[in-house]
């Protein structure tokens, strides 16, 4: 049986937490217990701290596909919803509206564990205690970290709302915000054990320490902070293996193993707990699929309605690349989206796609750090400090290469550091392919609208430069999607949108 159980049965603390970015701001109902009452016991502390990760959820469902796979190179959809793939995004749209409340969710619900673990008077020890404070900031960063590649500079609450005033604060400045996000990553570093022993609290699949490190070196990346990260993923090479079967990274059979650092965890019976992945991948012809998201492929020459075509993923697989087959399929359909070619001249992706569950009810958990990220993080910041041929960047980057069962590459085939950069980025491409990560990568790198004009010459479109600002920290051209247009009302407090909206 799966042991997330942690995520289930959260009860009358998580009831309590339940808000979102509007109804933080309602006065609180008379007749209720205070909530300072509810966090005296150890019990309770860890229903609140198990109620900070459910908005990863529906995160991680849909929401975050639509804006950043679909948003990438890499996805493209047929359907109506295509305005994250054509960069038409309004204020008003829906998944920018909850991707917003559903984060904010999250930190607010962690400032309220933070606030109150001193209340707790049963802690069984000073490891469950510093195992739940090390939780609390381990998301509090992860949901600011979205937060701030999408969206930008964002209020910064690190403390419990209490009153109106408490939730109507300005933007904050990037440097402020990472100077934050680091900080709780540090501070979870040094709280969270190595591994859990098991038992109410300390259930396999809750953040460790190598989880922290693997995140922060994330946000290093970001920064180009390269040193940073070459020194934070030292300690994490012995901490994590490859799976032979990269399959088993997302079928459920290897779940919060060592090849994963953190991981959304799924399961139960009911929508809430499950992820509807599968049906929302798969074809139309497999269970009313929906198709949303499909794989970049030039063969379709730009057909379909969105952008599908330009520097497609399907074009970038290697011969032999194992991981091919996984990744995406074609079922042996007929194209629906242009009859006249052959049947399976269409993919779909593949990874997610689960037939041992019921329609819509996938238990499969979503792995968000994976152990083979964490190499290319290493890899990549190794190769920006210095190039060195045939050095620990190619070992790494080789070691991805060769479970994939593809031959590993030397010196001689990339003979400079912009060739073993090209090289490295088309890798973690393939490897964390529709696992939330190109667009970041995209934007990060500065390349983000040169790659989707790209696709957009074979509709006639114009990547929309009025919404690209200089990255105030790396001074790379940079992406903003829009503040929701009901948080200007919600916080009078929360200045200018950002450009071009």
């Amino acid at each position: 049986m799966k042991n997330n159980k942690f995520l289930k049965n959260i009860g009358i603390v998580l009831t309590a937490l339940t808000m979102s970015c509007e109804s933080i701001l309602e006065p609180a109902p008379e007749g209720l217990v205070p909530m300072a009452d509810l966090f005296t016991t150890e019990s309770n502390i860890i229903t609140a701290v198990n109620g900070v990760y459910q908005p990863l959820n529906p995160l991680y469902q849909n929401v975050m596909f639509q804006l950043t796979d679909l948003a990438s190179d890499d996805g493209w959809t047929w359907r109506k919803e295509t305005e994250p793939d054509i960069f038409n995004v309004d204020p008003t749209l829906g998944y920018i509206e909850t991707t917003w409340s559903l984060h904010y969710t999250g930190i607010t619900r962690a400032n309220t564990v933070l606030d109150n673990i001193s209340r707790v008077e049963d802690f069984s020890g000073p490891v469950m205690e510093n195992a739940v404070e090390g939780q609390a900031k381990f998301m509090r960063a992860l949901y600011y970290f979205n937060l701030v590649r999408l969206f930008g500079e964002v209020p910064l609450i690190i403390n419990e709302i209490q009153t109106r005033e408490d939730a109507e604060l300005p933007r904050e400045s990037l440097s402020t915000l990472y100077t934050q996000i680091k900080s709780d990553l540090n501070d979870a570093i040094s709280l969270l054990p190595e591994n859990y022993s098991g038992g109410i609290g300390m259930e396999n699949g809750r953040p460790t320490v190598h989880s922290a490190r693997a995140l922060l070196s994330a946000v290093h990346l970001e920064l180009e902070e390269w040193n940073e990260a070459s020194q934070v993923t030292n300690s994490l090479i012995e901490a994590g293996t490859l799976l032979e079967n990269y399959a088993d990274n997302f079928n459920g059979s290897q779940e919060n193993s060592e090849a994963s650092f953190f991981e959304v965890q799924y399961g139960g019976v009911i929508g809430q707990t499950t992820t509807s992945k599968s049906v929302a991948f798969a074809p139309p012809d497999f269970l009313s699929g929906l198709a949303f998201l499909l794989p970049t492929d030039d063969n379709l020459n730009g057909e379909g309605g969105g952008l599908s075509s330009g520097n497609g993923i399907m074009q970038l697989f290697e011969v032999g690349d194992m991981r091919r087959d996984v990744i995406v399929d074609d079922y042996g359909l007929a194209n629906f989206i242009d009859p006249s070619m052959p049947d399976g001249s269409l993919n779909y992706i593949n990874k997610y796609y689960n037939t041992e569950d019921p329609r819509s009810l996938s238990t499969w958990n979503f792995p968000l750090i994976r152990y083979a990220e964490v190499l290319l993080n290493r890899a990549e910041a190794l190769n920006e400090i210095g190039y060195q041929s045939d050095g620990e960047a190619f070992e790494l980057l080789n070691e991805i290469r060769i479970n994939a069962g593809l031959p590993a590459l030397s010196g001689d085939d990339l003979p400079n550091q912009a060739a073993f950069r090209d090289r490295l980025r088309d890798e973690r491409r393939i490897e964390l392919a529709f696992e939330t990560k190109r667009y970041f990568d995209l934007n990060r790198y500065g390349i983000l609208r040169d790659v989707i004009q790209n696709q957009m010459e074979f509709t006639g479109l114009n990547f929309p430069q009025q919404r690209l600002v200089d990255h105030p920290i790396t001074g790379k051209e940079y992406f903003l999607y829009p503040l929701p247009s009901i948080e200007f009302v919600n916080n009078a407090q929360l200045g200018e949108q950002n450009p071009g909206y």
